[in-house]
C-alpha cells in the first residue's frame, strides 16, 4: 500500500498552517486517502489502478492545498464553537446560577460572532467610542485626581488658608505676615496649630556645580497642622525657629531619593544653602510637595520677635481648627485678634499706612485654596470631551437604527414565534454592550497613553498633576460610560422599533410607518450633534478670539524673543560686604555685556513675568495725607542701568537711572505711566513731582522719568502701576538712620541678544556670572517667551482641548448630516426617480435634498447658540478681550457649521439627481 501521508508532505505545500495543525490535517487527509485506496481494492481494482484512481480524486495538489487552508480555520471556529457549547451546556447542566451564566456565555459568543460577520462596522463603532471615552476618561482622571480626591493629610476637612485683603485699596489678599501669624497664634481660641511659609529658590554651594533648586521656607506650625511624619531623621521644631540656636534643614523627599538614592544615612551631613551651612536633621514626607511646590530643601522662618511690625506681607498660612470649630467661627476670632498685632508690634514703615486701613481676614479651605482657578477650567474641558462623546453616540446609534431596520423583520418572527419582550431588547442589547466594553477598553488604553503624555508635559501648571492617575474610581467611570454607551445605541432602535412596531413591519414588509419613525429618530440625534458642536465651536471660538486678544496686547516690551533672563541671589552670607555686593551686581552686569551678541543688558530686583516686586504704600507730595485716609500701596522695583533699554520699553518723558546715580544715592524716583496718569494727570505734569514710603521724618524723592506700563505679571493681567528706584537707597524705611542703605539681595537681569536659542549660549552666561563669583547659581533663568507663555499656560490647554473638540464634533456632527441624507436618499431612489421622470430637474432634486440638510444645521444650530449663550458664561475667567456672548463669535460659528452642513448635504444631492428614471419606473 502506499504512503499517502509521504506523498501528501512531499507534493501538497501548505506554508500558512501551523505546524501543529500541519501534522493533524495531513495525518487526517491521509487516513481518508488510505480508506479510499482499500475501497477500490475491494471492488477488484488492482493496486496501480487503485492509486491512479486515488490521485485523480485529489486532482491538482496545489488546488488541493489551497482548499485545505481554506477550511482550516473553518474547521476551528468549529472546535471552538463546539468548546464553548460544552462549557454551555455543563453549566446549565448545574442548574440556577450557572445555568445563566451558561445562557450568558451562549449570548456572548454568538453576539461575537455577529461582530465579526460585520467587522468593518465593529471597527468604526468601536475606533469612534474609543477616542471620545479615552478623551473622557483622560479628562476625569484629571479632575478626579486634582479635585475629587482628598488631599493627603489626615482630617483635611479641618485644614484652612488664613489670609488677608483690603477691599479699599483693591486688594484682594495679600498674604500672611509674621506680625499677623504670631498674633494669631498666641491669642487664638479656634486653631490646633497654624503655619507660616513661603516658597523660593536658593543657591545649593559645597558640592560640585552650584545649583539652583526650590526651597520651602517654613514654621514648625505648617508640620504640625498637616499633620505630618518625617520621612527619616525628624521634623523641625519649634526650640529650632530660635534664632540663635543652630542653622538646621531637611531635604524633600523627592530630592533625597534622587540626588541620595534614598540613604538614610544623609542625616548629620551639611548642605550649604544661599552660604549658610546647615545639618540636615531629616527627610519631609512626600504629602508634602502637595502644598504646592515640592521643595529640595525645607529650612524655617526665623524671627526675632522685638524687631517685627506689621508688613511684608505676602507669605502662606495653613491652620487646623480646633474640633468642633467652623470656619466662620475662626473668621470672627481672626477679626478680634487682628487690631492686637499692631499693639503687639508696633511701628515698621507701614505702621501710619496700617493704622487706618480696612484690613480684613479671610478663612478658606486648603484644598479650595490649593485647587484655584483649575477647577473651573477642569469641569469646562470634562463638559467639553463629554459633549464630544455624546456626539459619537448619537452618530453610532444613527448606525444601530439602519441596522436595527435590517433586523426588523428577523425580530419580527421572533416576536410571533414566542418571543418576549425582554428577549427582543436582549437581542439588540448584547451586542451595543458589547461594542461598548470594547470600546471603553480600547479607550482605556488610549487614555492611560494621552494621560502620561500631559503627565509628562506638566500642561496648564496644574497642581497635583503628579497625583493623577488611572485608580479603581477612574476604571469604574470608564466602565459606567463604556455600559451606558452601549445602552444608550440599544434604546434608540428599541424603543422606535418597540413590539407593536415590529409586528406592523412584518405585517407591511418592513416599510410604511416604521421608516418614517426611523427617520425623525435620526433626524433627532443629527439636530442634537450639530447642537453640541455648536456649543463646543462657540467655546473654542471664544477662546481663539481671547488668543488674538492677547496676541495683539502691548506688553511694554519690544521683541520679546530676543530677551534672555536670569536671577542671581546675592546672600550677604557669600557677600558679607555690603559695598561688595553692590559692585558685584554692576559686575555681572558687565561681564554679561560682554558675551558676544549681546547688545545691552539691565537689571532690577524682579525682572518681568516673574511676579515679584515689593509692594508698600505710597505717600505722594500734596495728595497723600495720612491724617485722612492711609495711602495706598503701590508696586516697587529697584533697578539698575539699561534697564527699560534692555526691555524695549519707552521712557515717555525724562531720563531713568545710571550706575552712577546708584553710587551717588540718587533721590529720585521713574513712574510707569498708569501711575503718573493716576496721581498728576499726565505724563508730562509728574516730571518734577516728590514721593515718598515713609511718612515720618519724610523723605521725598523726586520724579526724573515716566515710563510705558509694563505687564510684569504676565500677558494677560493688567499692567501695575510701579514706582522703579535705584538699586541702593538712603533712609528708605521709616526708623532707618539718615545715612542706613537698603539693598536688595536678589538681582534679576535682562539680556537682549540674537542669540538666545543658540546652543551655548547659557553655558556663556553661567560663565560670565562665575567670573564674578563661583558661587552663582542660575535663578529662573531662560528666554522671556518661555516666561509669558507660562502665564497663558491654562488658557493655551483650554484652547488646544476645546478647539480639537470642537473640529472633532463637527466633523462628527456633519458626518451624521451626510449618513442621514444618504441614507434617505437610498430610500427614496424610485420616488427621486419617478420626480424626474415627470420633469423635475436635476438641480430641483438636489435643491430639495440640500434644503432637507439646512433645516437640519439650521435647528441645531438655533439649539445650540440658546445653550451657548447661558453656558459659556461659565468659562469668562478664561476669556480675555471677549464678551462670553460675543456676536461676532456666535455669527461665524453658525455660518460655518451651516456652510459645513450644506456641503454634507449636497454629496448625497449629487447622487440623488444621477438617479436614472428609466429604471426608477421599470422597479415600479
Amino acid at each position: 500500500m502506499p504512503d499517502w501521508k509521504r506523498y501528501l508532505r512531499e507534493n501538497l505545500s501548505l506554508p500558512l498552517m501551523k505546524a501543529h495543525r500541519d501534522e493533524r490535517a495531513l495525518q487526517e487527509m491521509a487516513d481518508h486517502l488510505e480508506d479510499l485506496y482499500r475501497e477500490a481494492r475491494g471492488r477488484g481494482l488492482s493496486e496501480a489502478e487503485a492509486e491512479r484512481m486515488v490521485r485523480a480524486w485529489i486532482g491538482d495538489p496545489g488546488r488541493a492545498a489551497s482548499e485545505l487552508l481554506e477550511v482550516e480555520p473553518q474547521r476551528l471556529r468549529a472546535r471552538v464553537d463546539r468548546w464553548f457549547e460544552g462549557r454551555e451546556e455543563a453549566l446549565k447542566a448545574r442548574g440556577s446560577l450557572s445555568g445563566k451564566l451558561g445562557d450568558g456565555i451562549r449570548d456572548l459568543r454568538v453576539a461575537v460572532r455577529g461582530l465579526a460577520r460585520h467587522p468593518l462596522f465593529s471597527a468604526v463603532v468601536i475606533g469612534v467610542l474609543a477616542l471620545g471615552i479615552g478623551a473622557t476618561t483622560v479628562i476625569f482622571t484629571l479632575v478626579n485626581g486634582i479635585l475629587l480626591s482628598p488631599l493627603p493629610f489626615p482630617e483635611q476637612d479641618r485644614l484652612v488658608v488664613l489670609s488677608h485683603g483690603r477691599p479699599d485699596r483693591g486688594e484682594d489678599d495679600v498674604g500672611q505676615c509674621a506680625a499677623w501669624h504670631f498674633t494669631y497664634e498666641d491669642e487664638n481660641r479656634s486653631f490646633e496649630s497654624l503655619g507660616m511659609y513661603t516658597f523660593a529658590t536658593a543657591a545649593i554651594t559645597g558640592d560640585g556645580e552650584p545649583e539652583a533648586l526650590p526651597i520651602l521656607e517654613t514654621t514648625n506650625g505648617v508640620f504640625r497642622a498637616l499633620g505630618l511624619r518625617p520621612a527619616a531623621g525628624r521634623l523641625l521644631t519649634r526650640a529650632d525657629e530660635d534664632p540663635e540656636s543652630p542653622e538646621l534643614a531637611m531635604l524633600g523627599y523627592a530630592y533625597w531619593q534622587n540626588r541620595f538614592g534614598g540613604d538614610a544615612g544623609v542625616i548629620g551631613r551639611t548642605v550649604v544653602v544661599d552660604g549658610v551651612s546647615r545639618e540636615v536633621v531629616g527627610v519631609a514626607p512626600p504629602e508634602l510637595k502637595a502644598l504646592g511646590a515640592d521643595a529640595a530643601i525645607i529650612r524655617l522662618l526665623r524671627y526675632q520677635r522685638a524687631n517685627l511690625f506689621v508688613g511684608n506681607v505676602g507669605y502662606g498660612s495653613v491652620a487646623r481648627l480646633r474640633d468642633g470649630i467652623s470656619a466662620e467661627q475662626a473668621l470672627a476670632d481672626m477679626e478680634r485678634m487682628l487690631p492686637m498685632a499692631l499693639e503687639k508690634f508696633p511701628g515698621g514703615p507701614v505702621a501710619a499706612a496700617a493704622q487706618g486701613s480696612t484690613t480684613v481676614p479671610r478663612v478658606r479651605p486648603l484644598k479650595e485654596v490649593l485647587v484655584g482657578s483649575a477647577s473651573t477650567l477642569l469641569w469646562i474641558l470634562l463638559a467639553g470631551v463629554a459633549a464630544v462623546l455624546l456626539i459619537a453616540c448619537a452618530n453610532v446609534a444613527n448606525l444601530f437604527l439602519v441596522r436595527a431596520e435590517g433586523k426588523g423583520t428577523e425580530m419580527a418572527v421572533r416576536l410571533a414565534l414566542g418571543a418576549g419582550r425582554g428577549r427582543i431588547g436582549w437581542e439588540y442589547l448584547k451586542e451595543s454592550l458589547l461594542l461598548g466594553v470594547l470600546g471603553g477598553i480600547t479607550g482605556l488604553g488610549l487614555a492611560w497613553a494621552g494621560l502620561r503624555a500631559l503627565v509628562a508635559a506638566g500642561p496648564a501648571q496644574l497642581p497635583r498633576l503628579d497625583e493623577v492617575s488611572l485608580d479603581p474610581g477612574v476604571l469604574l467611570f470608564t466602565l459606567t460610560i463604556s455600559l451606558a454607551a452601549g445602552a444608550f445605541f440599544a434604546t434608540v432602535p428599541m424603543l422606535r422599533l418597540g413590539a407593536r412596531r415590529l409586528t406592523d413591519s412584518l405585517k407591511e414588509g418592513g416599510r410604511g410607518g416604521l421608516q418614517g419613525r426611523r427617520q425623525r429618530a435620526q433626524t433627532l440625534l443629527v439636530v442634537s450633534q450639530m447642537a453640541l458642536a455648536v456649543v463646543l465651536m462657540v467655546g473654542a471660538g471664544l477662546m481663539l478670539r481671547s488668543a488674538g486678544a492677547l496676541r495683539r496686547v502691548d506688553t511694554g516690551i519690544r521683541d520679546p524673543g530676543e530677551l534672555f533672563v536670569l536671577g542671581l541671589n546675592f546672600s550677604p552670607r557669600v557677600f558679607p560686604d555690603r559695598p561688595a555686593r553692590i559692585l558685584a551686581q554692576e559686575e555681572v552686569a558687565r561681564r554679561l555685556a560682554q558675551i558676544p551678541g549681546v547688545s545691552s543688558v539691565g537689571m532690577a530686583s524682579a525682572v518681568p513675568m516673574h511676579r515679584g516686586g515689593n509692594i508698600n504704600p505710597l505717600y505722594v507730595e500734596g495728595i497723600t495725607d495720612p491724617s485722612v485716609a492711609p495711602p495706598l500701596t503701590r508696586r516697587h522695583n529697584y533697578i539698575g542701568e539699561g534697564y527699560f533699554e534692555t526691555l524695549g520699553t519707552r521712557i515717555l518723558t525724562g531720563r531713568t537711572f545710571t550706575w552712577q546715580d546708584i553710587h551717588d544715592r540718587l533721590p529720585a524716583v521713574v513712574v510707569s505711566e498708569s501711575l503718573a496718569r493716576e496721581y498728576w494727570g499726565s505724563v508730562e505734569a509728574a516730571m518734577g513731582k516728590r514721593v515718598s514710603v515713609r511718612p515720618d521724618p519724610v523723605r521725598w524723592y523726586e520724579v526724573i522719568g515716566v515710563v510705558a506700563d509694563v505687564r510684569d505679571d504676565g500677558v494677560d493681567t493688567e499692567p501695575p502701576a510701579m514706582v522703579y528706584w535705584p538699586q541702593v537707597t538712603l533712609a528708605f524705611w521709616q526708623g532707618s538712620a539718615p545715612d542706613e542703605e537698603t539693598f536688595w539681595s536678589y538681582a534679576g537681569y535682562a539680556v537682549r541678544t540674537d542669540r538666545v536659542e543658540t546652543p551655548g549660549f547659557v553655558e556663556e552666561v553661567q560663565r560670565a556670572v562665575w567670573s564674578v563669583n563661583p558661587n552663582l547659581p542660575l535663578l529662573s533663568a531662560g528666554p522671556l517667551p518661555g516666561f509669558m507663555a507660562r502665564s497663558l499656560a491654562r488658557r493655551s490647554f483650554a484652547l488646544a482641548l476645546l478647539t480639537v473638540a470642537a473640529v472633532v464634533a463637527l466633523i462628527l456632527g456633519s458626518v451624521g448630516v451626510y449618513g442621514v441624507l444618504s441614507y434617505g436618499v437610498s430610500r427614496r431612489s424610485k420616488e427621486l426617480g419617478m420626480r424626474m421622470a415627470l420633469g423635475a430637474e436635476r438641480g430641483q432634486v438636489i435643491g430639495m435634498v440640500v434644503r432637507q440638510g439646512a433645516v437640519l444645521a439650521g435647528v441645531g444650530a438655533a439649539v445650540g447658540l440658546g445653550l451657548a449663550l447661558g453656558l459659556t458664561r461659565l468659562m469668562a475667567t478664561l476669556l480675555y478681550g471677549v464678551s462670553p456672548s460675543d456676536p461676532l463669535t456666535f455669527a461665524a460659528v453658525a455660518g460655518g457649521l451651516v456652510a459645513v452642513a450644506l456641503l454634507a448635504s449636497w454629496l448625497p444631492a449629487r447622487r440623488a439627481a444621477r438617479v436614472d428614471p428609466a429604471v426608477a419606473l421599470r422597479a415600479e
